[in-house]
């Protein structure tokens, strides 16, 4: 692998000086100690010692000593002689007059004295079998690079030659390649050869080889699709995919291999040798695994879900049906009752002029017993009427998978082995005593009623429909888990674990700056909320303010008003605009690009270096950017540029990742947050988000049907922007789910330069649950709330302790479970500790605490 696997840009950054040092860079590596200042003047040329002081500075900020020592930055000069008390003029002097020898006997002087050595034969012996172990860990060529330098400046060794680096690193991956296939060869024996090389041969049934057909995504939730799914897991059982030892592989270079399977076509891994083909095979196994049963279990869910709904809508639509009749009810009964009450009519009068009455009318106004709905509205007995529609995919489901409770007794967990084992015994009928406690206390009527008449398959239906919609909100809340999936695994396993939690306590209480301690938080929530009431107090005493009380005893805020612009602004703005140029995209493609360098974070997928030429190489990465930014495919964009198709296809597969994407644009907000004009805009501090909501054609799991909306289907993007106007989150979500749920996930993997602290959404991105778990990571949530006045004050004491503040204090009528969250406070650390080492994502967190009990 040579140095051309680097970017000009990278080559051209190090070898030379930075054009600029911050001051941190400034203070921790141009300070001298007293012994270099003791060492420096032991030379007694100021020159001399201001030069060899910029060497040795240098050295250990860059890891090597760069050869153009006249592009040093004047601001470490200056702090290097200001120390040494010489002028700094004499750098200049230093530069003009060491050359040759003399030079390389100071850098030699530099490294004794620093105790840095150069790499010699030990050393890079030691730096390959640290790569080879790194390359097995993860095997992007980019990141062991970085990871390379870190271990030079630990060791203390000069940076080498980069071409000489780049094939030391070219050459660990090799061998990690050899080495990972050798650990794998006991698992690989010959039968396991055959099953994984038949994942790539064509099978005539499927029409695909079927690793094609694995990697293929259910797009609706129905008997067949689910049917195919299950098939799927159990061809992945039979490679025992779950007993495969995935120790051997570290995750991350798991994932990559993963990668690289899907995006290679079965030709093509054919055709790799054997060494390189297993290992790939094998991780897409144990990655496909994983992947089908947390779809298997998602397609339950939304199969399950899509009949609650369209019974549910069947039950208002005869409740709408009832209501209609009920008007005539109504109307006959007000004619009818000022006879009945009449005093001066006896009793037989009372008939006859009831009996007057219309005969035809009186008899449609009796109500039928299919209008005396239950409970629920007949929901259940509706769901029933589709059992037999359910039963083409559950019982194939439940025999599929594992579950497991995560709370003990789980009655819940006890009725699903009873179902697994009615359905493999094929029974028609259950014991009146199976357990019930799990069932809702709406549709117990039904059970009651099929257990009194004696109707033992009824109430088999009614039964397993609830186990069935138990299992499902069981497995959204973490109490039932399945094993081999990740989104549906047991919720403990997404913390950090006890046993670990001592070890990193004091990083999580570093990094959110809570206390260690509930009384101390709790102190300064006192502080807070006292310095709220003070300023507030006065304002409602007023009674004119924005904020005022009602005579009910509730809030009333005035609306903000409108910004009003100056009658300029709008002249200045139309000619500003008539003076911004017209430029094509391509054009501002190439110079954001030349300023940010964001094409150097779009690497292959395998971590391969391009083969063809680098103008060539950007070319075809911008042609591809631009077709799917665009929104017309790389087929139209063929004609356009006159690039291939098939090219542009495989540069879309292998370049333009979610992560590398996600990489790019990081590079973009980077430079543009260093820009003298989005510092006027905003410092980077504050956020906000929002939803988009998107139409979309055909189909998909995360589209759902939304009236409001969307004609048939769509789904929402949803958008994190800095204050600074760049986006720096971006998520496709279910347009039912409330956008709160999504919101501190773009926060907490933020990996821009941009120091979010406070940030902003509407009503709908916020809850009592988001709040916390803002707070909780040290970030603060700053929402605007529809009918604020409305929503519950909490106070954290007595309300005696709050009656200094006349007006104030009695709008705090809510008392907070503040005991609760002291007995739990450590409990809340390691939550906020796993949120903010990405042991889990906020949203699978909020998923699981909004749909528990």
């Amino acid at each position: 692998m040579a140095a051309r696997g680097l970017s000009n840009r990278d080559i051209e950054g190090l070898t030379l000086w930075p054009g600029e040092i911050t001051h941190s860079d400034l203070a921790s590596f141009f300070d001298l100690s007293v012994d270099d200042v003791r060492w420096l003047r032991s030379h007694r040329v100021a020159a001399n010692q201001l030069g060899l002081a910029v060497q040795l500075c240098g050295l250990r900020y860059l890891g090597f000593i760069p050869d153009d020592l006249v592009a040093a930055p004047a601001a470490a000069v200056a702090r290097l002689a200001d120390q040494l008390h010489v002028d700094a003029g004499a750098f200049a002097e230093y530069c003009a007059q060491v050359k040759g020898r003399t030079h390389r006997d100071h850098v030699g002087w530099v490294l004794a004295h620093a105790g840095w050595s150069t790499c010699g034969h030990g050393d890079w012996k030691r730096l390959g079998d640290w790569l080879v172990e790194r390359a097995l860990e993860h095997d992007t060529p980019s990141v062991l690079f970085r990871q390379a330098l870190d271990f030079l400046r630990t060791e203390q060794i000069v940076r080498p030659g980069l071409d000489r680096l780049m094939r030391a690193i070219g050459t660990a991956r090799a061998t990690a390649d050899a080495e990972l296939f050798d650990r794998l060869a006991p698992l690989l024996t010959a039968p396991t050869r055959r099953e994984l090389d038949s994942l790539i041969a064509t099978d005539p049934e499927l029409g695909v080889a079927p690793l094609v057909w694995l990697g293929t995504q259910a797009t609706t939730a129905s008997p067949v699709a689910i049917t195919a799914e299950i098939t799927k897991r159990t061809l992945l059982d039979n490679l025992h995919a779950e007993r495969l030892d995935t120790m051997i592989l570290a995750p991350e270079r798991r994932r990559q291999l993963a990668a690289v399977a899907r995006r290679s076509t079965p030709k093509a891994l054919r055709l790799m040798a054997p060494e390189r083909r297993y290992p790939i095979l094998l991780a897409a196994v144990i990655e496909g695994h994983g992947a089908v049963t947390d779809e298997l279990v998602q397609l339950f869910d939304r199969a399950l879900g899509i009949t609650e709904t369209r019974t549910r809508h069947q039950v208002n639509e005869r409740i709408q049906e009832l209501a209609a009749a009920n008007v005539e009810r109504l109307a006959l009964l007000d004619e009818i009752l000022p006879v009945i009450i009449n005093p001066v009519l006896d009793e037989a009068a009372v008939g006859r002029r009831l009996r007057q009455r219309d005969s035809d009318r009186l008899t449609a106004a009796v109500r039928g017993d299919d209008e005396r709905l239950p409970r629920d509205g007949g929901h259940l007995e509706l769901i029933e009427a589709r059992f037999s529609y359910m039963r083409q995919f559950t019982p194939k489901l439940l025999a599929a998978l594992e579950f497991s409770a995560s709370v003990t007794p789980s009655e819940t967990l006890i009725a699903i082995q009873l179902l697994q084992r009615a359905n493999a015994a094929k029974q028609t009928r259950v014991p009146f005593d199976v357990p019930t406690g799990f069932v809702p206390a709406r549709w117990m009527p039904y059970l009651d009623a099929a257990r009194d008449r004696g109707d033992r398959v009824g109430f088999k239906h009614y039964w397993e429909l609830c186990v069935l919609y138990a299992l499902r909100d069981g497995l959204r809340s973490g109490e039932i888990w399945v094993k081999g999936s990740r989104r549906y695994a047991n919720p403990a396993s997404f913390l950090i674990q006890p046993e670990d939690w001592d070890r990193h306590r004091p990083d999580t209480l570093a990094t959110t700056g809570q206390p260690p301690a509930f009384d101390e938080r709790l102190a300064g929530i006192d502080t807070e909320i006292s310095e709220l009431l003070d300023h507030l107090d006065p304002i409602l005493a007023a009674g004119d303010g924005p904020i005022r009380i009602k005579p009910d005893g509730q809030l009333q805020l005035s609306p903000l008003p409108a910004e009003v612009l100056a009658d300029h602004v709008g002249t200045e703005r139309a000619r500003i605009e008539r003076r911004l140029p017209m430029i094509p995209l391509p054009e501002i493609l190439i110079e954001v690009d030349q300023q940010t360098g964001f094409t150097d974070q779009l690497t292959h997928a395998a971590g391969s270096t391009p083969r063809t030429e680098p103008i060539e190489h950007t070319r075809n990465l911008y042609a591809a950017v631009l077709a799917q930014a665009c929104n017309f495919g790389t087929t139209r964009m063929a004609e356009l540029s006159g690039i291939g198709v098939d090219t542009l296809d495989w540069y879309t597969r292998w370049y333009l990742r979610e992560e590398t994407l996600r990489d790019a644009n990081t590079a973009i907000i980077n430079t543009h947050h260093r820009l003298p004009l989005a510092k006027a805009w905003g410092g980077g501090t504050l956020s906000s988000s929002d939803g988009l909501r998107l139409p979309m054609q055909g189909k998909s799991l995360t589209a759902r049907s939304l009236s409001r909306y969307f004609v048939d289907e769509g789904i929402t993007t949803y958008t994190h922007v800095s204050d600074q106007h760049t986006t720096f989150g971006n998520q496709i979500i279910v347009s039912t789910d409330r956008d709160a749920t999504y919101v501190l996930d773009e926060l907490l993997g933020n990996t821009t330069e941009l120091a979010i602290a406070e940030h902003s959404t509407d009503s709908h991105g916020q809850t009592l649950a988001t709040f916390a778990l803002f707070d909780l990571v040290g970030l603060r949530l700053s929402p605007r709330i529809a009918k604020l006045p409305q929503k519950p004050l909490w106070r954290p004491h007595a309300a005696r302790q709050y009656n200094d503040w006349e007006h104030a204090g009695p709008l705090l009528r809510h008392h907070a479970q503040i005991d609760a969250i002291g007995r739990h406070w450590d409990d809340l650390l390691r939550v906020a500790g796993s949120l903010k080492r990405g042991n889990v994502s906020a949203a699978l967190l909020l998923t699981r605490l909004q749909a528990g009990s």
